[in-house]
């Protein structure tokens, strides 16, 4: 048979286990990150000067949700800009 244990129990064994020190980085010093850091985002820079003209250069491909939200997106902003346009035309036509 199994033992129950309530909720309390185990936010107390949490506490207890917590660590009270904060942890260390993975790095030998800010240094050693910093370069890291940086060798990280020239790899990614890379890989995107290397996509371009390929169709998935932004590493994922695009879904029927992605296309249909783009396309809707699109369709506001050429109804903001048609109202704008429209309204530029009819105060310029009482001047």
């Amino acid at each position: 048979m199994t033992k129950s244990t309530d909720v309390h129990d185990l936010l107390t064994a949490y506490q207890k286990q917590a660590r009270k020190i904060p942890a260390k980085g993975v790095y030998a010093s800010r240094q050693r990150q910093i370069e890291v850091q940086a060798a990280h985002t020239r790899k990614i820079m890379r890989k995107r000067r290397r996509s371009v003209g390929k169709s998935n250069k932004l590493g994922c491909r695009f879904t029927a949700e992605m296309r249909v939200a783009l396309i809707c997106d699109m369709n506001f902003w050429a109804l903001v800009c048609r109202s704008n346009r429209k309204q530029v035309n009819t105060t310029g036509a009482n001047k």
